[in-house]
């Protein structure tokens, strides 16, 4: 008895009682709790998972009845109708101005739906398609097959591969299609679907064919559907390979297909699963803690950890000068004398670097920007796709040679000068990339004078201003473009010039470019020759930086003059 009174006088006696009386009843408020909980998220569960299916049904059935409505528009549109009427095969000055009105109408549309891969119409008088994404083609293959079902049967919904075609003909007798690319619905869904739990396959709204080619569907989706029951339901719970699976119909059947959802199970009431988990976590906790609270709190260490939190919220709200005070035990007062060097240290630094250092880091990070351009890479990946499916392989190797050389020096070029030789080398790739891109449209040249290629200069001049011709010049013409670059030694500097005769720049935009690139600050638009111009007259005093001029003859120059130095 006296060694019980004696603990219950100690403090941890007392914080041991105290800490019962708590937790007793609190550890079965939240028992009961928890058992009352699971089955409330069990009910919530099943209905939110049939809230996301009716969800994800009224996006798809709109998108898909908007493009549908789309092609019954695209009938009485004016430009149409007078290219329909008018095209025979052969081309003459008006019948491509109503082809440009038609296609860009026709391009219109096809951006009224993200789902939209294609919209086209039929020329009958020539026997050929107008193609939002191929142009004028010959009316053949799927195209011909499905106007005759759709003249003689009254078919309207048909399916090739991965795409689904809708066709209409309207009371003038113009018939249009739209072309649906399955690809843009599975990344929409996938979208809708941030953990991953949901898979789904498309079929036929009447026939319950599968729409999609075999190599889509895994063995899984194909289990499912051999064991989906046709009878109606919009949503039925099946078993295949062991496992059960919730199935549910999305979509209508006048869209002429229906996307069928399948999730497991398990994975719907994983959040189930992992409250009953969490609960038998803390039914362990909530045993363990009164002992572990003990323990701690027996060490006595409230009061400097208290001094210490404060301390830290300090630093939090960047009050470097709190000073923490030595009068706790030997260990404690270490960690405040480091704390207190740690901050003198920091407020040191703070005052003296951190107003340089995030000077460095954003023209740093403005060098870069100005580095990469990631429309350019991606239209040279892409070109690489395409190289890949056509089975190229030259071609693809020597895009990937170029692409190769273009970014090793892109990667590790810094602000130490390279040779003549390095950034020829490096205009000329690029140059060669977009070769690949535009064809026989663009056409190049670069002469350097002899003697000059070890000649040392800042790096990546000659880029932004090719870039700019590509841009502002040939991308805008219709013909033929010729780049010119050409670099030669002028005494003692070095001229670079960049020319091009594709005609399309104006004056207006000559002075609109020369005026951005006058700016202190970084313009939204040409930020490369603006990056060029501002390290041009860093360079040296004196430099008048790029000069933008359009010859007699039409031809657009961008030049500048640097002085360059030969290693010994």
């Amino acid at each position: 008895m006296g060694r019980l009174k004696d603990i219950r006088k100690s403090l941890l006696g007392k914080l041991i009682i105290s800490i019962m009386v708590i937790w007793v009843p609190v550890s079965a408020i939240v028992i009961v709790g928890m058992v009352m909980l699971s089955s409330r998220i069990m009910e919530e569960t099943i209905r939110n998972q049939t809230d996301k299916v009716s969800f994800f049904s009224a996006v798809i059935n709109t998108d898909i009845e908007k493009v549908i409505q789309s092609t019954n528009q695209l009938c009485s549109d004016k430009a149409v109708i007078d290219f329909v009427d008018s095209w025979n095969g052969t081309v003459d000055g008006e019948s491509y101005l109503l082809y440009m009105d038609a296609y860009n109408t026709l391009k219109e549309y096809r951006n009224i739906s993200l789902y939209i891969d294609d919209i086209f119409i039929y020329l009958p008088r020539a026997d050929e398609i107008l193609s939002a994404s191929r142009s004028v083609i010959p009316c053949e293959g799927e195209y011909q097959e499905m106007k005759k079902a759709h003249l003689e049967e009254g078919e309207h919904f048909f399916y090739y591969e991965d795409d689904l075609y809708y066709l209409s003909r309207s009371s003038n007798h113009i018939m249009t299609g739209i072309r649906v690319s399955l690809q843009e619905i599975r990344r929409t869904l996938k979208s809708f679907d941030s953990r991953n739990s949901y898979n789904y396959f498309f079929i036929h709204a009447e026939s319950k064919e599968l729409l999609e080619h075999p190599d889509k569907v895994d063995d899984k989706g194909k289990a499912i559907y051999e064991a989906i029951r046709w009878n109606g339901e919009k949503s039925q719970e099946i078993r295949a390979e062991g496992n059960h699976y919730l199935v549910y119909q999305i979509g209508r059947p006048s869209n002429g297909f229906l996307i069928m959802m399948y999730m497991n199970r398990t994975d719907v009431y994983s959040s189930i699963y992992a409250l009953y988990w969490g609960w038998f976590i803390l039914t362990l906790l909530l045993i363990l803690i009164p002992v572990v609270f003990s323990m701690v709190i027996r060490n006595v260490i409230k009061r400097p950890m208290d001094k210490l939190q404060k301390a830290m919220e300090m630093v939090e709200q960047e009050k470097y000068d709190y000073r923490l005070e030595t009068d706790e035990s030997k260990e404690f007062n270490y960690v405040f004398v480091q704390y207190n060097r740690m901050t003198q240290k920091v407020r040191n630094l703070i005052k003296e670097v951190l107003e340089k250092q995030v000077q460095v880091e954003q023209a740093r990070y403005k060098e870069l920007q100005l580095q990469i351009n990631p429309h350019f890479l991606f239209n040279s990946l892409y070109m690489g796709y395409r190289m890949a499916q056509s089975e190229d392989c030259e071609a693809v190797g020597d895009l990937c040679m170029y692409l190769g050389d273009y970014f090793s020096i892109l990667t590790f070029v810094s602000n130490d000068d390279i040779s003549v030789e390095n950034e020829v080398k490096f205009a000329t790739t690029y140059l060669q990339l977009n070769r690949m891109r535009f064809g026989e449209k663009l056409q190049f040249a670069v002469q350097v004078s002899e003697g000059i290629e070890d000649y040392r200069i800042p790096p990546l001049l000659l880029q932004p201003l090719i870039e700019n011709a590509i841009t502002h010049g040939m991308e805008k013409c219709t013909h033929p473009c010729k780049i010119e670059v050409q670099i030669s030694k002028e005494g003692e500097q070095l001229g670079f010039k960049v020319a091009d005769d594709s005609g399309v720049m104006t004056q207006d935009a000559i002075t609109g470019i020369y005026e951005a690139i006058q700016q202190r600050k970084m313009p939204d638009k040409n930020f490369g020759l603006w990056n060029i111009q501002n390290r041009l007259k860093q360079l040296e005093g004196g430099n008048e930086g790029i000069r933008m001029e359009k010859t007699e003859e039409g031809i657009f120059e961008v030049s500048f003059h640097i002085r360059a130095y030969k290693p010994v």
